[in-house]
C-alpha cells in the first residue's frame, strides 16, 4: 500500500507532475490516505465555502469541495484501529507530562 500524506495529496490534486508521475511509477496499485488525512483536506475546503466573501468564491469553493470528494473515493481510506487508538492515548498522555 502506498500512502498519501495530506501535502502530496494537495499537489496531486493539483496535479503537480513529479507526483503525479511517481505515483504512476509505483508498483503497488494501493494508493490511500488515512482518515486523518481525509479530515484535514475535507476540513480545508469546508473552510473555504463557509468563509466565502462573494458569489463567485461560493461556486468556486463549492467545485473545490466537489471535486476532492471525487478524488477521496477514488482512494482507499485507510480508518484508525483500536490498537492504533490506544497508541494515541498512550502518546497523548506522555506528552502531557
Amino acid at each position: 500500500m502506498y500512502l498519501l500524506d495530506t501535502d502530496t495529496l494537495t499537489h496531486l490534486y493539483a496535479g503537480q507532475s513529479t507526483v503525479v508521475e511517481r505515483l504512476r511509477s509505483v508498483d503497488d496499485s494501493d494508493v490511500g490516505v488515512t482518515i486523518i488525512t481525509k479530515g484535514e483536506v475535507l476540513r480545508g475546503r469546508i473552510d473555504y465555502l463557509i468563509k466565502a466573501q462573494t458569489g463567485t468564491d461560493l461556486l468556486k469553493a463549492q467545485s473545490l469541495l466537489f471535486r476532492t470528494e471525487e478524488l477521496l473515493n477514488q482512494l482507499l481510506i485507510v480508518p484508525v484501529t483500536q490498537r492504533a487508538s490506544q497508541q494515541f492515548d498512550r502518546l497523548r498522555t506522555v506528552s502531557k507530562l
